[in-house]
């Protein structure tokens, strides 16, 4: 070995030691390659070093590095496995050498990356696991015939190379796979914890994505009448991507493309829905991160399968609190429909015994017996707690006057400790509504003046017309009632401060807010008119047609 072979041998070993030091530290592969390229071109005495990378699913090799070459082709440039001598080394897994590539039958010119001043070139493959990943080059510009040591030596640089692209590939599958399990862990703890079906699917599609930097996700759902909505997305989607969701729905299975990756949710056999996933520039997905997403898939359906569940189960519990509450009301109302005409008939008893005396009839037994059912129905009353539902009433067009006046005759037995008035006899007040319910609400105003009005004080009832309404007022002497309760007198069950010693429920303003309410009309308390004690309770139903005359008061 002469002292320039030996120096040549030297050069070449503190290369390689250079190079696997850069390997065992750097963690830019990409930068580390570009590092190596322009040390080769050094080491090997050479003008131009490049390196093409094997995509196996397209079957080109893409030009990612170079030192001499226009940079410009970088990531662009490709040659087909077997295409000119990159592809031909590529293909026969062996090394080539050309002293005038211009004279070479397997050279092809790769426009706008090479340059016609370069003349020698060596090739080598790329080999990792028994597999062709790449190709390396050096090119000279002066010819030059590539001796059996500079092959071997070029050769060994590529397969340190190999080992940088292996270590690089397991780095990022490392970090991927980190990724994964946090995005699936993260997910199944969300599953868990909460039943927001939004929330779940943001999730879902943000941890996706961030398996896969500048990746772009969506998840779209079944609706009725097989309708598609997109209900949660992370980024910008291609229509390619788009469309491979719709493939996915059709036909019930992954989809997989170069760039994109589509899978089809599925709960109990039943198709919910489809996860979308885009990677710009990406080549190929592997086995398992096709299984990943589907992983994710399984966990977004679980979520809209729980979700349904729970949705149905509200729905049902809502369905029952529905009966619950028009039970409680059908007996509240129909109980309270019982007190006007309970009082009326004792009202009459009572009468009967001032007029025939305590030793004629047994009418003591009668009003006690009434009194019972009296009781009965505070107590049934007291028992229920609804809210408002639905009314059933009957509209007709009737004589608002007259139907006013003849509810004021029967309950005039219950009222005949008060001074209780009508309105005057005048034209008809036709309005649209129930007859008989106008009428109890009626009676049970008057009732409820009754108990709050001393003894010999007036009851009166008017009505009036308005432009395209008619107004009953009822009127009382009582204690009335403070500004501050008026917003709240007409709820179920509540009852005026102080009102403890008078026997109610609660629930006859209630009712007849309802009727009224039901009906078209408003309810409401006021103050007197001229000023005095007393409560004016008013209510107004829609006329059925203008009159000429305004009605008496």
């Amino acid at each position: 070995m002469t002292a320039s072979d030996a120096e040549r041998k030297l050069r070449e070993l503190s290369f390689l030691h250079e190079v696997a030091q850069l390997a065992s530290s750097a963690r830019d592969w990409d930068e580390m390659l570009r590092i190596v390229i322009g040390r080769t071109t050094d080491a090997m005495g050479a003008e131009v070093s490049s390196l093409y990378l094997l995509e196996r699913s397209d079957g080109v090799l893409r030009l990612v590095a170079t030192n001499g070459l226009n940079r410009g082709g970088i990531g662009r440039a490709t040659l087909r496995v077997g295409e000119g001598i990159v592809g031909w080394v590529a293909n026969a897994r062996v090394p080539l050498a050309a002293r005038d590539v211009r004279s070479e039958p397997r050279w092809k010119w790769v426009p706008e990356v090479d340059e016609k001043r370069f003349t020698s070139m060596l090739s080598v493959p790329v080999i990792a696991r028994d597999e062709v990943i790449g190709v390396m080059n050096v090119q000279t510009v002066e010819q030059r015939d590539f001796g059996r040591e500079e092959i071997d030596f070029l050769q060994t640089i590529a397969n340190q190379v190999a080992g940088i692209i292996e270590k690089g590939r397991l780095q990022r599958e490392s970090d991927r796979k980190l990724r994964e399990v946090s995005a699936l862990f993260e997910v199944s703890n969300v599953l868990t914890s909460t039943l927001d079906l939004d929330e779940v699917l943001s999730l879902v599609v943000d941890r996706l994505v961030r398996v896969y930097p500048g990746a772009s996700g969506a998840i779209l759902l079944r609706e009725e009448g097989d309708a598609v909505r997109e209900r949660a997305r992370s980024g910008e989607l291609g229509k390619t991507a788009g469309a491979a969701a719709q493939r996915a729905l059709a036909e019930r299975r992954p989809i997989v493309a170069f760039d994109h990756i589509a899978v089809p949710l599925i709960a109990n056999d039943r198709l919910l829905g489809a996860v979308v996933l885009q990677v710009p520039d990406y080549k190929e997905f592997l086995e398992e991160e096709v299984r990943f997403v589907g992983a994710l898939a399984n966990q977004a359906a679980l979520a809209i399968d729980k979700a349904s569940l729970y949705a149905l189960e509200r729905k049902t519990a809502e369905s029952l609190r529905e009966l619950e509450r028009a039970r409680s009301d059908f007996v509240a109302v129909v109980t309270h429909d019982l007190r006007t005409p309970l009082s009326v008939i004792r009202g009459h008893l009572e009468m009967l015994a001032e007029r025939n005396g305590p030793s004629k009839l047994p009418i003591s037994e009668a009003t006690s017996q009434v009194e019972r059912l009296d009781q009965l129905v505070d107590r049934i009353l007291a028992g229920v707690r609804s809210d408002r539902p639905e009314l059933s009433l009957r509209r007709t067009r009737f004589d608002l006057r007259a139907t006013v006046t003849a509810a004021l005759r029967e309950v005039a037995p219950m009222a005949r400790r008060h001074k209780l008035s009508g309105p005057r006899a005048g034209q008809p007040v036709f309005v649209r509504g129930d007859r008989r319910r106008t009428a109890e609400v009626v009676a049970g105003l008057v009732h409820n003046a009754t108990k709050y009005a001393p003894q010999g004080t007036r009851i009166a009832v008017k009505i009036e017309r308005a432009d395209d309404r008619a107004i009953v007022r009822v009127q009382d002497q009582g204690r009335g009632v403070p500004p501050n309760e008026r917003s709240r007198i007409f709820e179920p069950y509540a009852r005026g401060a102080g009102n403890d010693e008078v026997p109610g429920s609660g629930i006859g303003l209630f009712a007849s807010r309802r009727v009224v309410e039901g009906q078209g009309g408003d309810i409401w308390v006021e103050d007197p008119p001229d000023g005095g004690g007393g409560a004016v309770f008013a209510f107004t139903l829609p006329l059925a047609r203008a009159t000429a005359d305004a009605a008496s008061r």
